[in-house]
C-alpha cells in the first residue's frame, strides 16, 4: 500500500477528538512559538528602553551638576563684585546638593569601568571646586565698599571648572555612544525575531489549513446535517433525525435534540413571565390611577370644607386646628402628585418636550415664586448674573422650572434666619452650563449624601419641623436625567450645601434664525389682499415668542397676538377670532392638548386653523394631535421656510373660507 494512502487511512480512522486536536495543535504550536519569541522581543525592547532611560538620567545628572557648579561660581563672582549676601545662595545650594547629585551619577555609571573611573575623577574635581569656592568666599570680606583681593581669585576655580566640564562632556559622549551601540544591537535582534515569528506563523497556518481541509472533507456531510438541526432549533420547530453513530457528532446531535426540548420549555416559561410582568405593570398603573382618584376625592372634601371653616369666625384654637387640617391635606396632595410623577418616569410615560430654553428666564420665574417664602424666613437671595443666564440649554421648560424651583425652595427651607441663598453659573469645557444653588444651611454629613436622592428619606429632617415629603430631590434627579442633564451636590457640614444642575448649551431660536440668514421680504411682492391678518401664538417661552416675532417681520401684513398661558390664549381666541393659532404643547397652567380640545369645542374657534409647534417629534404624538384637530404639526427647531409656507397656506385657506376679524 502506498505511503500516501496509508496516511489518508490513518487520518480517517482517527477519532474526531484527535482530529480536532491535530487541527488546533499545529497552529497553536506556531502561535505559542511566535508568542514566546514575541515576549523575548518585548524583553529586548524593555532592555533598550531601560538603556534609553539610563542615558537620559545620566545626561540629566551631568547637566544638573554643570548648572549647580556654574551657578555657584557665578554667585561667588557676583558676591566679589557687589558684596551682596543673597548672591551666595547658589553657592550654598551647591554645598548641599552637588554631593548627592554626583553620588547619584556615580551609581548610574558604576557598571561601566571606564565611566566609573571617570566618575571618580569628576567627584575629586567637584570637591576641589567646592573647596576653592569656599576659600574664595571666606577670603573676601563682605560689603560692596571693602577692598577685594588683588589678582584673579577665581583663577584656580576656573581651571577646575574647565576640567570638570571636559570630564562631564566626555562621560556624556561615551553614554551616547553606548546607547547607539545598544540600540543597533537591539534592532538587529528584533528584526531576526520578527523574521522567525513570520516564518513560524506561515508554516503553522499552512499546516493548520491543510489539517483543517482534511478534517472537513471527512465529516462535511454530517456537519451540514447538524447545521440544519441547529437552524430548526433556533426556530423552535421539530428537529430532523439526528446524525447516526456513537462518535462525537452523533452525541452532539442527541444533545441538540434534548436542548431543543429544554429551550422550548424555557421559551414557554419566559413568555408566561413576560405576560405576568406586563400584567403587573398594568396593575401598578391601574392601581396608581385609581389611588390618585380615590385619594383626591376625599382630599377635595377635606380641603374644600377646611377652607370653608377657615372663612368662619372661629376661636384661635379652632383656627389652629383648621390650619393643621389644611396643612396636612396639602402635604398629602403634594405627596400624591410626586409619587405619580416618579411612577410615570419609571414607566416611561412622562412626556418630555426638549427645546432650547433660556436659563435666566426660567430661573427668574422660579425666584419670583421663592422670594416671598425667603422674605418670611428672612433669607436673602443673591443671583450672581455672570452672563450665563442669557444662554440656552436643551431641556423641557416646565420640568426645568420645576427642578430649579425645588432646589431654590429647599435652599430657603433648610437655611437659618439671616442666611443667604446664592445662585451662580459656570460653563464647562465640554459645552455644558452648570446652574448652582448654594445655601448657608447646616450642610449634609458625608455619610448621608448617598441617601440624599432616596424617595421618602429626609435624612432626619422630619424631626426639624421643616415641611417636606422626601420626594422632591428624588423626583428632580429623575427629571433632570430624563432631560439628558445631571444633578449633583457638594456639601460641608456646618458650612452649607451647593446643589447644581448641568445641561448642554445650545443655540437659541433667534441665533438659529440669524444663522439661517432668511432674506427680508420684498414689499413690492406683497399682495394687497393680504392685509390685517391676526396670528395668535400661545407660548410661555419668551425666546420662542421673539423668534416668531422676527419671522413675522417677513409678513408685515400679519399682527402677532401673544399669550403666555393656555387659559389666556383661549380667552383671546374667543375675543379676537384670529386667522391662525400657533400652539405650544408645554404651558404653565394647562396642557396644549387641552387647549386644542377646547378650541375645537368652542363654536367661534372651531374653524380656525391650529398649527402645533412642539419639540416633541414622536410620530405617535403627531398623529394623535392631528386626529384631535390640529391643522399642521411643526417640530422645533423650526424650519424657517417651511414655517412661512405653512403660515401662508393657513392664511390663504382662512381668507378663502372664513376671513378673520380684527379686534
Amino acid at each position: 500500500m502506498p505511503a500516501s494512502k496509508r496516511a489518508t487511512l490513518a487520518w480517517a480512522n482517527l477519532p474526531l477528538r484527535a482530529k480536532g486536536l491535530v487541527v488546533v495543535a499545529i497552529p497553536l504550536a506556531a502561535f505559542l512559538a511566535s508568542a514566546l519569541l514575541y515576549f523575548i522581543s518585548e524583553g529586548e525592547d524593555q532592555q533598550a528602553e531601560h538603556w534609553v532611560t539610563h542615558t537620559h538620567e545620566v545626561r540629566t545628572d551631568i547637566q544638573q551638576a554643570l548648572i549647580i557648579l556654574l551657578d555657584a561660581t557665578n554667585g561667588i563672582r557676583g558676591y566679589l563684585l557687589t558684596g551682596q549676601e543673597t548672591l551666595l545662595n547658589p553657592y550654598e545650594n551647591a554645598i548641599q546638593t552637588l554631593p548627592d547629585d554626583l553620588a547619584h551619577l556615580a551609581r548610574l555609571v558604576q557598571n561601566d569601568p571606564v565611566q566609573a573611573a571617570r566618575m571618580h575623577q569628576i567627584t575629586s574635581l567637584g570637591e576641589q571646586q567646592l573647596d576653592a569656592l569656599t576659600r574664595i568666599r571666606y577670603s573676601a570680606p563682605p560689603g560692596p565698599t571693602t577692598v577685594k583681593p588683588a589678582g584673579d581669585p577665581l583663577g584656580e576655580s576656573t581651571t577646575l571648572m574647565n576640567a570638570l566640564r571636559q570630564e562631564l562632556l566626555a562621560m556624556q559622549a561615551r553614554e551616547n555612544r553606548l546607547l547607539t551601540e545598544r540600540t543597533d544591537r537591539n534592532e538587529r535582534q528584533h528584526q531576526q525575531i520578527v523574521d522567525v515569528i513570520g516564518l513560524s506563523l506561515v508554516l503553522g497556518l499552512s499546516c493548520g489549513l491543510l489539517a483543517a481541509f482534511l478534517f472537513t472533507t471527512g465529516i462535511g456531510r454530517r456537519m451540514k446535517q447538524l447545521e440544519q438541526i441547529a437552524g430548526e432549533l433556533s426556530q423552535e420547530s421539530a428537529l430532523s433525525p439526528t446524525p447516526p453513530g456513537n462518535d462525537e457528532i452523533g452525541r452532539l446531535g442527541r444533545a441538540l435534540e434534548q436542548s431543543s426540548i429544554l429551550l422550548m420549555k424555557r421559551a414557554h416559561e419566559l413568555r408566561g413571565a413576560k405576560d405576568e410582568a406586563e400584567k403587573a405593570n398594568q396593575a401598578k398603573s391601574d392601581f396608581l390611577s385609581r389611588m390618585s382618584h380615590e385619594l383626591r376625592t376625599p382630599l377635595n372634601a377635606i380641603l374644600g370644607f377646611g377652607q370653608l371653616l377657615e372663612m368662619d369666625h372661629l376661636s384661635p384654637e379652632q383656627q389652629e386646628s383648621v390650619q393643621h387640617i389644611l396643612k396636612g391635606g396639602r402635604h398629602l396632595l403634594a405627596l400624591i402628585d410626586e409619587v405619580l410623577e416618579i411612577s410615570r418616569i419609571e414607566l416611561g410615560r412622562l412626556v418630555m418636550s426638549t427645546e432650547p430654553v433660556r436659563v435666566g428666564e426660567v430661573l427668574q420665574e422660579a425666584l419670583d415664586l421663592v422670594r416671598p417664602m425667603a422674605a418670611v424666613q428672612k433669607v436673602r437671595v443673591n443671583n450672581e448674573d455672570g452672563g450665563a443666564p442669557d444662554r440656552h440649554v436643551l431641556a423641557d421648560r416646565q420640568r426645568l422650572k420645576q427642578v430649579l424651583l425645588n432646589l431654590c425652595s429647599n435652599a430657603v427651607k433648610y437655611n437659618h434666619e439671616g442666611g443667604m441663598v446664592t445662585l451662580s453659573y459656570e460653563e464647562t469645557a465640554s459645552g455644558r452650563l452648570r446652574v448652582k444653588v448654594t445655601d448657608t444651611g447646616p450642610g449634609i454629613p458625608q455619610d448621608k449624601i448617598g441617601r440624599l436622592f432616596t424617595p421618602f428619606d429626609r435624612l432626619g429632617a422630619e424631626q426639624s419641623g421643616v415641611e417636606g415629603t422626601g420626594l422632591g430631590l428624588s423626583l428632580s434627579k429623575r427629571l433632570v436625567e430624563a432631560m439628558g442633564g445631571t444633578l449633583g451636590v457638594d456639601s460641608a457640614l456646618g458650612r452649607g450645601s451647593t446643589f447644581w444642575v448641568e445641561f448642554q448649551v445650545v443655540e437659541g431660536p433667534l441665533e438659529q434664525l440669524e444663522k439661517a440668514g432668511a432674506p427680508p421680504p420684498d414689499p413690492t411682492e406683497l399682495d394687497a389682499s393680504r392685509k390685517a391678518r391676526v396670528v395668535l401664538y400661545i407660548e410661555d417661552n419668551l425666546s420662542n415668542l421673539k423668534l416668531i416675532q422676527r419671522l413675522l417681520a417677513h409678513r408685515p401684513e400679519v399682527r402677532l397676538l401673544p399669550a403666555m398661558q393656555g387659559r389666556l390664549g383661549l380667552q383671546l381666541a374667543g375675543e379676537h377670532r384670529p386667522d391662525v393659532i400657533l400652539l405650544d404643547m408645554q404651558l404653565p397652567d394647562m396642557s396644549g392638548s387641552d387647549v386644542l380640545r377646547q378650541l375645537q369645542e368652542m363654536p367661534e374657534t372651531r374653524e380656525i386653523p391650529v398649527v402645533v409647534i412642539s419639540a416633541d417629534a414622536t410620530q405617535g404624538r403627531i398623529e394623535r394631535l392631528l386626529v384631535a384637530g390640529a391643522w399642521k404639526y411643526l417640530t422645533k427647531p423650526l424650519d424657517v421656510k417651511k414655517f412661512l409656507a405653512v403660515l401662508d397656506e393657513a392664511l390663504g385657506e382662512r381668507r378663502a373660507g372664513h376671513p378673520g376679524s380684527l379686534a
